[in-house]
């Protein structure tokens, strides 16, 4: 029956005009409609992939394996690339469009499918899509960001506990057990000075591929001064336990 399906749909985007991609920016509503859909049925795959995982402790190998579990929506096809018990990669389009989206799980970067048109990719477990008016550069550097961000809200954490257990914060993240961080992803502590007789820490999240840009965190009363700012747009943390970031580009 998918078999069947997969080629009504073929013969029917061999019959239509193929509706040509805007230029990269903003993106038109027919684009943003139809990146929706297709990253929705993308999400939609990866819950019902995860799904399978649990049950056979293997991904399936392909759509058709899926059977009836995963349905797309009407006009849209979607194959499995580079799909092993442990990783797939995934492409979607839509008849009579131009350009795909793509997903991937558990590949490398460099194995990970890319669109057709503009030939990029998201990070692990994102839709990335042609016509979407978004960057691949950008996107990743939104994803650094984010993922600097929630390091430091992570550290903040294991600071009190560590605190719970010491009296004191810890002066370096190898001392705060349960923090993992991406290998492009440095942490930084500074302990407020002991004149301020107040315990507090700042921390700075750097990624190596952003060189110049920068997520800073403080807790306590302590006085940094400016190292209490990001290194581009300069920003202040509004308050404790929230982390203040530049735009990552």
């Amino acid at each position: 029956m998918l078999s069947l399906r997969r080629c009504t749909i073929a013969a029917v985007v061999a019959a239509l005009p193929v509706v040509p991609l805007q230029a990269q920016g903003a993106p038109s509503d027919a684009d943003r409609a139809a990146v929706a859909t297709l990253s929705s049925d993308l999400r939609n795959l990866v819950t019902t992939q995860e799904g399978w995982y649990a049950q056979h402790s293997a991904y399936a190998l392909s759509v058709a394996e899926l059977g009836g579990v995963y349905r797309t929506s009407g006009g849209v096809t979607v194959e499995l690339a580079s799909a092993t018990k442990n990783s797939y990669g995934a492409i979607a389009r839509l008849a009579g469009r131009a350009g795909s989206c793509v997903i991937f799980i558990g590949l490398g970067t460099e194995g990970a499918p890319r669109t057709d048109v503009e030939k990029k990719r998201a990070p692990e477990g994102e839709p990335s899509c042609d016509g979407d008016g978004l960057t691949e550069r950008g996107v990743f550097a939104r994803d650094a960001q984010a993922q600097a961000g929630a390091a430091l809200i992570r550290l903040a954490k294991l600071q009190e506990r560590f605190f719970g257990r010491t009296g004191g914060y810890a002066t370096d993240v190898a001392l705060l057990e349960g923090l993992r961080l991406p290998a492009t992803l440095t942490l930084v502590i500074e302990l407020a000075p002991t004149a301020n007789q107040e315990s507090s820490f700042l921390a700075t999240a750097t990624d190596s591929r952003y060189a110049g840009y920068s997520c800073v965190l403080r807790n306590g009363y302590g006085r940094f001064g400016a190292k209490a700012t990001t290194a581009a747009e300069r920003k202040r943390p509004t308050s404790d336990f929230a982390p203040a970031c530049d735009t990552f580009k």
